[in-house]
């Protein structure tokens, strides 16, 4: 198959993709972004590999037994090609990740193996929407019911060709097994911020995230927001506003007897935005969830800050952002 008949038949999945997985949405068909080709060249270090890579161990984690600890694993791995792409990084900060990825994630065994070439059939990530709507009302797994689907979600719809029976199944098991909501949900008595206003809520995210406290409260405020204005901009507003009141009980839950004054990091210290950064986490000896959480905590924070338009805000979180990522 030549490159140009690649492209379109990405484009033809991509639309199909979109129609299947977005019901509360259907004008997003019409959607250029969503069908066209990005015209970046396929051999950049971190890119649609590492999604396919990060799906395929995400449609694992349910057979293997532990959806929550290897899917902090798959949901970091799909992370770091949104992340490099989104921020733009440059090839050398990439491939520094990459060494990460490989160090610290990429040996898991839910890798060990591609899945099988199959079909792709765009409708069945109608099943994985209909697995996260059954649930979505509950923060369940500390919001990752919703963080994996999510990452799964946008990762189908970046590469559509990977939407095929087997792995479908396999993502679904993930997110059926963090159960889902028997009966009828009570209305919160003292709703929030919610997503009709995207902004407002992005400026509550972080509000909620400087009174949070640290022990991975305040880095899961950030995550299990950025997953729901995600599934939001996808086009699934419904469905994301269902989780809406779900997220309001873990930021009522995260938040500390009182805001941490959290000192500025050294003017020169690195960020996850550079070489020097990834050059250093690679060198820590940690844990796969940690590890995890070192992709993903960064991921989101900066998908979401560079819509914070509150300077002051943008300061103070900017001034916290340098404990969540050395911590974790």
């Amino acid at each position: 198959m030549t490159r140009s008949n690649m492209i379109v038949r990405r484009q033809i999945l991509k639309a199909g993709l979109i129609v299947a997985g977005a019901p509360f949405c259907p004008e997003a068909l019409f959607d250029g972004r969503a069908a066209a080709d990005d015209g970046k060249p396929e051999d950049v270090p971190i890119g649609p590999r590492e999604i396919v890579k990060g799906l395929d161990g995400m449609s694992r984690v349910a057979e293997k037994g532990n959806v929550f600890g290897l899917g902090h694993n798959a949901a970091a791995v799909i992370s770091s090609a949104f992340f490099c792409r989104e921020q733009k990084l440059d090839t050398d900060t990439q491939k520094e990740i990459l060494t990460f990825l490989d160090g610290h994630l990429l040996k898991n065994s839910i890798y060990a193996a591609a899945r099988p070439k199959g079909t792709a059939d765009p409708k069945l990530v109608e099943g994985l929407l209909e697995d996260l709507d059954a649930g979505i009302t509950k923060v369940r797994g500390k919001g990752h019911n919703i963080i994996f689907a999510v990452a799964s979600l946008k990762a189908l719809r970046e590469v559509p060709e990977a939407a095929t029976p087997e792995r479908i199944a396999g993502l679904r098991k993930m997110v059926q097994s963090f159960g889902k909501t028997k009966g009828a949900v009570e209305k919160d008595s003292d709703p929030l911020v919610g997503l009709d206003d995207e902004q407002k809520f992005i400026h509550f995210i972080f509000e909620e995230f400087l009174k949070a406290a640290g022990d991975g409260f305040d880095g899961h405020v950030v995550t299990i927001g950025h997953a729901l204005v995600e599934l939001y901009r996808m086009g699934h507003k419904e469905l994301a506003k269902k989780g809406v009141p779900a997220y309001w009980e873990w930021v009522r839950g995260s938040r500390a007897d009182r805001e941490e004054v959290v000192p500025a990091a050294p003017p020169k210290a690195p960020t996850p935005l550079t070489r020097e950064y990834w050059n250093a986490q690679t060198k820590r000896r940690i844990g796969e969830i940690v590890s995890s959480h070192t992709v993903k905590y960064p991921y989101s924070f900066y998908a979401l800050a560079k819509d914070v338009k509150d300077e002051g805000l943008k300061q103070r979180i900017l001034a916290k952002v340098s404990r969540l990522t050395a911590v974790n």
